[in-house]
């Protein structure tokens, strides 16, 4: 997963997004656009990112590991934290069939950080996988047994 340099991440910080947008779907009509865009709210887990002391912010969702000006642009307009190319598909998804869906995210490259090529993405990978393990698994230890109200 991506993240913007000017939000003040690193390679390896775990997200737990509040909310998901695309911003590679284009339409100008109106209604269109809201509609591509697509945005959704993951389900709230405010004890959860407290326990496990994770970074909050949206969450925006692209087919293209490279960041075009009006990707960037559509990125911001967002108010997007974190980029990646599933989320937004995911909670469609969840929405479609009514279940509510909790995201965790782990940052593996720096948009306008370095330059953006596969050697540099698979290098920072593994920094943000290690991360993203450790997170999830400490997040199936908190939420197991709870009630979704006590997440």
């Amino acid at each position: 997963m991506w993240r913007f340099q000017s939000k003040g991440a690193t390679i390896g910080d775990v997200f737990l997004p509040s909310h998901v947008a695309f911003h590679d779907r284009r339409n100008p009509l109106p209604v269109c656009d809201l509609y591509c865009i697509g945005t959704r709210q993951a389900f709230s887990t405010p004890d959860l990112l407290k326990e496990l002391n994770l970074k909050a912010g949206k969450l925006s969702t692209g087919n293209s590991l490279d960041i075009c000006p009006q990707d960037e642009k559509l990125i911001t307009a967002n108010d997007a934290a974190v980029k990646d190319m599933e989320g937004a598909a995911i909670a469609y998804v969840a929405d479609l069939l009514k279940i509510p869906i909790i995201f965790i995210k782990a940052v593996s490259y720096i948009v306008h950080d370095e330059k953006p090529d596969s050697d540099n993405y698979l290098k920072n990978l593994m920094g943000g996988s290690v991360a993203l393990d450790e997170a999830v698994v400490r997040a199936i230890e908190f939420t197991n047994g709870k009630r979704l109200s006590e997440l």
